[in-house]
């Protein structure tokens, strides 16, 4: 009797799929905000969910970006093949996502590291078909987005983006009355990106305009989102000002820090 009502008790004690999967996501949270010692916590907790419940399509979706995010910022190419996977998986159990779908092809995309034809043909088709189907989906935009700065012109047409900066200036439209706590500088970080798209593409004037346009979003009052403005702001000046560096060449540009970054100083060294 005892020992049923312990394996009883354990039992409700222990913590369930969804209780470790929203766990994981809180940490990631913390690391998108600049917390990265928190990812292996993040991870741990999204893995164990999944030992739980390998088809909860939610922490599979926050799980892959969490691989996503850890091959990226840290150059670790087993966790891009973690992600893709997990990706994958998910598109089995919910076609529907076109976010994930842009999601797995980006990172086919990168995988082909220009050799494998075949996976780079894959990934732009997903993401085209991501665009097609639903053309007003944000997250497919802003994936659509940083994809086509990482391919070369001939090759943007192969995955349905043929104006790189009006993509940008959609996503834009749609970010310069958003607010939200999770992502306190998501206007300041697109308009700053519609600036060196347009830096790029050499229209100077109108780069200046849109990095100015960044720099008058009305600042954050959380003092650590203040924190991770003045590093952003610090960053678009620089290159408004005549900078030659692209702002893509700052880490915290290059990840999805950018949008939510409020513990910039608990960032990890980077190794040059």
């Amino acid at each position: 009797m005892i020992t049923l009502i312990l394996i009883l008790f354990l039992t409700a004690a222990a913590p369930d799929a969804k209780e470790l999967a929203q766990k994981g996501y809180n940490s990631f949270k913390q690391v998108l905000a600049g917390d990265e010692a928190k990812l292996s916590d993040a991870i741990r907790y999204m893995e164990e969910a999944r030992g739980l419940d390998e088809k909860y399509v939610p922490n599979l979706y926050n799980l892959a970006r969490a691989y996503s995010f850890e091959g990226t910022t840290f150059n670790k190419a087993e966790s891009i093949v973690k992600a893709e996977k997990i990706f994958a998986r998910m598109l089995e159990l919910d076609p529907s996502r076109t976010d994930a779908m842009a999601f797995h092809g980006f990172l086919l995309t990168i995988m082909s590291v220009g050799k494998d034809m075949a996976m780079f043909m894959r990934g732009a088709e997903e993401l085209k078909t991501a665009f097609q189907c639903t053309p007003d989906d944000l997250t497919v935009r802003i994936v659509m987005g940083f994809a086509s700065f990482n391919l070369p012109p001939q090759a943007r047409a192969m995955i349905g983006v043929s104006d790189p900066v009006g993509n940008l200036k959609f996503i834009g439209n749609r970010l310069d009355n958003f607010e939200s706590d999770f992502a306190p500088h998501a206007a300041v970080v697109m308009n700053a990106i519609i600036g060196e798209g347009l830096m790029m593409a050499g229209d100077k004037e109108k780069a200046r305009a849109s990095f100015e346009k960044a720099l008058k979003v009305p600042q954050p009052f959380d003092e650590g989102q203040i924190a991770g403005r003045k590093v952003l702001d610090e960053i678009i000046r620089t290159r408004m000002n005549g900078g030659t560096k692209p702002i893509f060449a700052e880490p915290v540009f290059t990840t999805c820090h950018s949008c939510h970054l409020a513990a910039p100083d608990k960032l990890l060294p980077r190794v040059k």
